[in-house]
C-alpha cells in the first residue's frame, strides 16, 4: 500500500514537473525575440513614412493630411530612437525595406486615387497602428531584451496615441 501511494505520489510530480516545463517551453515560445521585434518595429516604422508621403501628395482631405503630417513626425522620432539602439549593437539589423505584406498596401496605396486613396489608406492605418501598438505593448511587457523593453514602453504611448488617431479618421465616400 505504502508502495502504491509512493509511486502515485511520483507520477503525480513527474506530470507537475511537465505540466510546469511545458508552460515555460509555452511562455518562451510566446515571447518574441528581440531581432523579430526590431524587425517588425522597423518594418511599421517604413510603411508608416511612406503611406504618409503618399497621403501628403495623393489626398485632398485635411484630416488625413494632417494625420500624415503627425505620423511622419511621430515615426521620426521613434526611428531615430532605435537606428540609436542598433548602431551600437552587431547581434541585431534592421531591414532595409517593408516586407511583402506591406509592400503589397503600398502598391495598393499608389494605384489609387481620389475617395478610393483616402478609404484604404485609412484602413491601412488602423489595421497597421493597432497591430504595431499591440507589438509595442506586448515587447514592453515580456520582450527578452532590457534596451529594447524600455525603448518599446517609451514608444507605447506614441504608437496608441497613433492608434487612436488612426481609428478616428472620417472616410468620406
Amino acid at each position: 500500500m505504502t508502495q502504491m501511494i509512493l509511486r502515485t505520489r511520483r507520477t503525480l510530480l513527474q506530470g507537475v514537473a511537465g505540466l510546469v516545463l511545458l508552460g515555460s517551453a509555452a511562455t518562451a515560445q510566446s515571447a518574441v525575440p528581440a531581432a523579430e521585434f526590431v524587425r517588425q518595429t522597423a518594418i511599421a516604422q517604413m510603411f508608416g513614412m511612406e503611406s504618409a508621403t503618399l497621403a501628403l501628395h495623393k489626398s485632398s482631405s485635411p484630416a488625413i493630411k494632417d494625420f500624415a503630417h503627425a505620423l511622419a513626425s511621430e515615426q521620426g522620432a521613434v526611428t531615430s530612437g532605435l537606428r540609436r539602439i542598433i548602431a551600437k549593437r552587431s547581434d541585431i539589423a534592421l531591414p532595409d525595406r517593408p516586407d511583402g505584406r506591406h509592400l503589397d498596401l503600398l502598391r495598393d496605396l499608389t494605384d489609387k486615387q481620389g475617395a478610393a486613396f483616402d478609404k484604404a489608406y485609412v484602413e491601412a492605418q488602423r489595421s497597421t497602428h493597432r497591430e504595431a501598438a499591440r507589438m509595442m505593448e506586448r515587447y514592453a511587457n515580456e520582450g527578452d531584451d532590457a534596451e529594447l523593453k524600455s525603448f518599446a514602453a517609451q514608444s507605447l504611448p506614441v504608437f496608441r496615441a497613433l492608434d487612436r488617431k488612426s481609428q478616428e479618421l472620417a472616410v468620406t465616400p
